[in-house]
Order: structure tokens, then sequence, then C-alpha cells
């Protein structure tokens, strides 16, 4: 391959690892964007950093659901398959999650 033709082939490599890694190309349903939102919540009374949480917000607000209404256990099941939360902690990350939820539509009604 000739200079030139591979410099051409890296940009293009280049430019779509990038739109993979920040989630503007389109990539497989499986992957999806590969960066994910951090946002740090308490948890009975401890600080915790749990991945994909405004994305899951996001979601469920997308889809018109209130604070009254969203099924804790879906949110949960879903932001569990990112985040390595102890079974002994589960209860008390459900409802953690829903009072941040719930700050979160307030915020969003504004």
């Amino acid at each position: 391959m000739d200079l030139k033709r591979r410099h051409s082939w890296m940009g293009k490599l280049g430019k779509n690892l990038l739109g993979k890694l920040m989630g503007t190309d389109k990539s497989c349903c499986c992957c999806g964007p590969s960066i994910v939102s951090v946002k740090k919540i308490k948890i009975d009374n401890k600080d915790m950093e749990i991945a994909g949480l405004d994305e899951e917000f996001e979601k469920q607000n997308a889809e018109g659901k209130i604070p009254e209404n969203i099924n804790s256990e879906e949110l949960a099941r879903n932001l569990i398959k990112i985040n390595d939360i102890p079974e002994e902690e589960l209860e008390k990350f459900k409802i953690a999650v829903l009072k941040e939820y719930e700050t979160y539509w307030q915020e969003k009604r504004k």
C-alpha cells in the first residue's frame, strides 16, 4: 500500500474509532456507545459512583415515566448490567436511585 492510501485508510480508521468512543458513529446494537456517564450518589450514607445513571434517567423520562410510576426493578436491573452492586445493598440502591430520579425529573420540569 502506498503512503497516500495508507494515510487515508488510517484517517478513516481513526475517525471510526473516535466515533464509536464518542457515541456519534453508527455502532452495532449490541455495543452501543462506549462512553457512559458516571455520577456519584449516596447509598446508605456512602458515596457510590454509578455508571449510566444519566442515560437511564433520560431513557425513562423519554418514555414519559414519572417518579410515581417508574418500575424500580427494571431501573435497577438496567443499571446492574454495568455496575457492581452487592446483593445486600440492592434494596438501598433501588431507594437511592428512585430518589435521584425524582430529583432529575423535578429539574427537567423547570
